[in-house]
């Protein structure tokens, strides 16, 4: 990742969206960004330029703050179409603490690597042209997910939802220890759920095998 040091204040009182509904939110105490930005510095030493976001949410009144921040790299080409950057997530309880390791992001552009609003998880390594095919085939791959998903008594409510992609993952397929290893698209709908839909490839093609869903 590119360095950042001295944190202006307009810079770190960037608000991440709420990531509960009716979630309020606030921005960062002079405390927290004290704080945060001895805390960095003592981490990344060499990182001069970081844009830190801040998520700082509660339910209510009487519910207790949570406070959180991240940081992004700069983004960088993968093998064309394929952009990809790295996001240091950090949570605040009486001192900051970094995530155990960097999240990845990937998205697809022709022109420059800009940063979109809602770029895709990466959640287990795998070669750029896999994970170009899986970008590339989502939307469409989506409504055939949607004829599986109407079978399942967890998913069946959720299939007319408008869904969104989020992540990309390697697994089992949902099918247990020792089932077949597949890629995954992880969707989100507009209610915050999420559907989790493995896919068997054949040759060339990516069908939806599988369909596993978060209810409501």
């Amino acid at each position: 990742m590119t360095a950042p040091t001295l944190i202006t204040l307009a810079a770190l009182c960037t608000l991440l969206p709420a990531v509960a509904f009716g979630a309020e939110a606030r921005a960062p105490s002079a405390a927290e960004l004290k704080a945060f930005h001895a805390y960095y510095q003592q981490r990344f030493p060499n990182d001069h330029e970081a844009q830190p976001r801040f998520a700082i949410t509660h339910a209510g009144p009487a519910a207790p703050w949570s406070v959180a921040a991240s940081v992004e790299s700069a983004p960088r080409r993968g093998l064309t179409p394929l952009c990809r950057m790295t996001r240091i997530d950090f949570s605040y309880d009486k001192a900051w603490l970094a995530a155990d390791r960097p999240r990845q992001f990937v998205w697809l552009a022709r022109g420059a690597c800009v940063t979109p609003a809602a770029p895709v998880e990466l959640m287990q390594r795998m070669p750029d042209s896999d994970v170009i095919a899986l970008l590339a085939h989502a939307p469409a791959l989506l409504p055939r997910a949607r004829l599986i998903m109407a079978g399942s008594s967890a998913c069946a409510s959720q299939r007319s939802f408008p869904f969104a992609l989020v992540a990309l993952d390697v697994g089992n397929g949902g099918a247990g220890a020792g089932g077949e290893e597949m890629a995954g698209l992880i969707f989100r709908s507009d209610r915050n759920t999420t559907a989790q839909v493995w896919l068997r490839k054949s040759g060339a093609d990516l069908d939806p095998w599988n369909v596993s869903c978060q209810p409501p």
